[in-house]
């Protein structure tokens, strides 16, 4: 009982962050983890979608066996097996033993905001200089008299100018991701990251990529690896 509310307590502390905010479970036999399924993630957010496939792609260069998401469902759908909400224990089990995976990867979109572009109106000061001539006139060694120009000096006049001015938003994005044994419906191991870029896939693209990578470390140190 002392392990499970260790464990509940470590998950309240994931939260979006530069880093990724991951916990494992210390008790579970990763070992026996030989297939994974790829679920398809959930999200509120039309316009952001696919975020499985990136997790799929960077599990399989990890090394993992990938059941990835369409094939997945489509079993589902032949068997009639409802993974929306709450999956149960006997759901899971069943999902384990059909597709012959060890351990769930279901995951949520929990943020999300696009590029926005926007126009401001940008001041600069502008200042111009233009010299001051004098006229004068000299006595030559004849006797006659010239007119000359001769610089006295520079007059200054300041202005301001203003104009429109483009600017750009990055695109934020969070998820959380967890492992789920198909026998029991734990939890094994969670992940959450939130990062911004210049497009969407760009910033789901690094979190899958640093949730992964902060697994794979996490079950070698594990292994004693």
């Amino acid at each position: 009982m002392k392990k499970i509310f260790l464990f509940l307590a470590a998950l309240a502390l994931l939260g979006a962050g530069c880093t990724p905010k991951t916990v494992i479970s210390q008790s579970y036999d990763f070992d026996k983890m030989d297939r994974i399924g790829i679920m398809g993630f959930s999200s509120p957010y039309s316009g952001l979608s696919g975020v499985e496939n990136l997790f799929a792609k960077y599990l399989i260069e990890s090394g993992f066996k990938v059941v990835e998401r369409a094939q997945l469902e489509q079993v589902l759908t032949e068997h009639n097996i409802s993974v929306s909400g709450y999956l149960s224990p006997a759901t899971t089990k069943k999902i384990g033993e059909i597709l012959g995976v060890d351990v769930l990867l279901i995951g949520e979109v929990t943020s999300y905001t696009p590029t926005q572009t926007g126009v401001t109106m940008v001041s600069s000061r502008r200042t111009e200089a233009r010299p001051v001539y004098s006229q004068n006139v000299m006595q030559l060694p004849d006797g006659s008299y010239a007119a000359y120009t001769q610089q006295v000096g520079t007059q200054y006049s300041h202005s301001t100018d203003v104009r429109p001015s483009q600017y750009t938003i990055n695109a934020q994005v969070g998820i959380i991701a967890k492992l789920v044994d198909v026998e029991t419906a734990e939890i094994v191991w969670i992940g959450s990251l939130s990062e911004d870029s210049s497009s969407a896939l760009d910033a789901a693209d690094y979190i899958a990529r640093s949730l992964v990578k902060s697994f794979t470390k996490e079950l070698a140190k594990l292994r004693g690896e």
